[in-house]
């Protein structure tokens, strides 16, 4: 080995002055310490490394595709089995759902929102618009529009009440079946068709029909029914004032309704009803 230069002699003599001095305060060697510092460093990197590439936990949500506006200008619902009858149309109760954790709206809503919004318990207590009840001759009740109009059992394999039940796995013809039911069951019939000889409005609702809709909703309640509450509102069928109702009624905070409940983005989500 060569002779080291009176430099590096000089360096070597500095450095282990240096170490003698941090023994003497109690702290490790430079070379120690900066050792250690080396490997927690690369343990840190490592283990965030392993927390990046790491599997995600599932969510057990099902995040399904938002429906599309069209909706709203009348397109063709799918074949209910429910026919739109005694019960709703609860097509979306988790179309939307993000997987957060679902609100009440006096919950997600501001104080401003919540003064003003018409309140509802999920329910529509009116019958049909009295000028197309007279008009056409319907019954003024539906236990009386069924009975002297046919009468029969509901079901859902029979929504016509005629006994003639269809077989299991074979898919009704939902709106054919609404056509006969104008007297027998009006909410049936004006879910899918308008007032006889009235023209179906398909383009987005104006300020006027979303004023007349909250006009109903606050007289008669809203939330069901959707073919009787639509027999108030001209041109609109019932599956038309059910969608309005969720997709911009409800996601607006006009409406207050305690079967719904929302996400963290402001979707209404269908939870069931509450009586």
């Amino acid at each position: 080995m060569s002779e080291l230069t009176s430099y590096e002699q000089q360096r070597l003599i500095n450095i282990q002055s240096n170490e003698q001095l941090l023994i003497q305060l109690g702290v490790k060697s430079a070379r120690t310490a900066a050792l250690e510092s080396c490997i927690i460093s690369n343990s840190e990197k490592i283990t965030k490394k392993r927390k990046v590439h790491s599997k995600p936990k599932q969510n057990s949500a099902v995040v399904l595709a938002t429906r599309k506006s069209s909706r709203l200008k009348g397109e063709e619902p799918r074949p209910l089995e429910e026919d739109a009858d005694l019960t709703e149309d609860k097509s979306e109760s988790l179309e939307d759902y993000d997987g957060s954790r679902l609100v009440t709206a006096d919950e997600y809503f501001n104080d401003e929102i919540k003064s003003n919004a018409i309140r509802v318990d999920g329910h529509f207590y009116g019958w049909v618009n009295p000028v197309i009840m007279n008009k056409h001759g319907i019954e003024p009740s539906a236990k009386e529009a069924w009975e002297k109009n046919g009468g029969g059992a509901f079901s859902f394999l029979d929504p016509t009440g005629t006994g003639k039940k269809r077989k299991k796995g074979i898919l009704s013809n939902a709106k054919a079946d609404a056509l006969k039911m104008f007297k027998k069951n009006p909410n049936q019939y004006f879910y899918r068709h308008n007032e006889p000889g009235e023209e179906q409005w398909l383009h987005d609702w104006s300020d006027e029909e979303k004023s007349l809709f909250l006009k109903i909703a606050n007289e008669h309640g809203c939330g069901d029914k959707w073919g009787l509450f639509a027999t108030y509102i001209p041109h609109r069928v019932g599956y038309q004032c059910s969608n309005f109702y969720r997709q911009v009624i409800l996601k607006n905070g006009l409406i207050f309704d305690p079967n719904y409940r929302y996400t963290s983005s402001g979707t209404p989500i269908y939870v069931g009803l509450r009586r």
